[in-house]
């Protein structure tokens, strides 16, 4: 880094410190003490021991500054900004760093390293998902894993994979061991906030029609009743779902429904007995085809709809940037709380 300078490293902890390493040096011509506390992971469970060892070491008093550091292979985001709250440095092998000194300051932030446990770069797809869902709709519920994995409809290895993840991330409390333990969600928002950064509707394969109706409640109704006759499990969403949980404008013009991959041929029928016609644009219906299982197993009936969770509505209406935001705020003010 520019106007930085490394005169030595010490890897004999001092006496008064309890730190990995002791790296001396200048920093735009001014000393500076790196003391320097290496974990093997930077999840904000592990960031938040290091900040308890290394919060009180912090001195820029002259004549040396004395400026705690944490090193490890990998800091995840929600890692960096608890670190970055507390004014203390980090780099990890990515080429990530921040310092913040009164003279001087450095911030690279680099995507996280590559390597990490794989319920961490999944976990909001597939099984991982059905767990992460469950959670959501009953944030302040106390779970046993076994009644979580009858819940999600999975094993009680993923149920301990997701739970250990959110652990880790200093979203989930752990009271009692063994059978007789049990598991709180405590920050549910900031579980929510993540899981809708990383979705998108790219992730569905769209399938578009369009059908002359005077109203739209009598295209959703011929949509819907098709889908029903055919057998295919299908869950309302975007604005379809939201305005009849949670209304926000005015009714939409437009029908968007989630139905499960590899019902190819049994969509097709439906849409003909609908009276549906594919197009490529101008459509009136468009059929958001998911491989996951989630966004189905926590449907539920609205006015006689199969709508998607308050949850998946959520997700999908802030993946829909340029007309659902405002809709995903109010829908999650009004139905959501968190």
């Amino acid at each position: 880094m520019p106007e930085v300078e490394i005169r030595s490293v010490d890897s004999r902890p001092p006496a008064d410190g309890h730190v990995d390493l002791v790296v001396l040096g200048e920093v735009k011509g001014r000393p500076v003490r790196f003391l320097v506390e290496v974990k093997t992971s930077g999840y904000p469970r592990d960031v938040q021991q290091a900040i308890w060892q290394l919060a009180g070491l912090r001195r820029l008093e002259p004549p040396v500054a004395e400026v705690p550091l944490l090193a490890a292979p990998a800091i995840s985001e929600a890692g960096r900004e608890l670190l970055q709250r507390h004014q203390l440095a980090y780099w990890d092998a990515g080429g990530s760093i921040y310092i913040d000194l009164p003279w001087a300051f450095f911030w690279v932030d680099r995507p996280v390293p590559a390597g990490q446990p794989r319920v961490l770069r999944n976990v909001y797809r597939g099984s991982t998902a059905r767990v992460l869902h469950a959670l959501l709709l009953e944030p302040g519920r106390a779970w046993h894993v076994s009644e979580l994995a009858g819940r999600a409809q999975v094993s009680l290895s993923t149920v301990h994979q997701v739970c250990t993840f959110l652990e880790a991330q200093l979203w989930m409390d752990k009271t009692g061991r063994g059978p007789r333990a049990v598991r709180v969600l405590r920050e549910p928002g900031a579980l929510l906030d993540h899981w809708a950064a990383a979705h998108s509707l790219a992730e569905y394969e769209a399938r578009r029609f369009h059908r002359w109706a005077r109203k739209p409640l009598e295209l959703l109704h011929a949509t819907t009743d098709a889908l029903a006759g055919a057998g295919i499990e299908h869950a309302l969403t975007l604005g379809s779902g939201a305005q009849l949980v949670a209304p926000y404008g005015t009714d939409p013009e437009r029908v968007w429904i989630l139905v499960p991959a590899g019902a190819d041929r049994l969509l097709e029928e439906s849409a003909r007995a609908s009276g549906l016609l594919p197009v490529e644009e101008g459509e009136a219906v468009t059929f958001l085809v998911t491989r996951e299982r989630s966004p189905f197993l926590f449907r539920r009936q609205v006015h006689g709809f199969w709508v998607a969770s308050d949850v998946q509505l959520y997700l999908d209406l802030w993946a829909w940037s340029q007309r659902g935001r405002d809709q995903a705020r109010h829908l999650r003010a009004e139905r959501l709380g968190y």
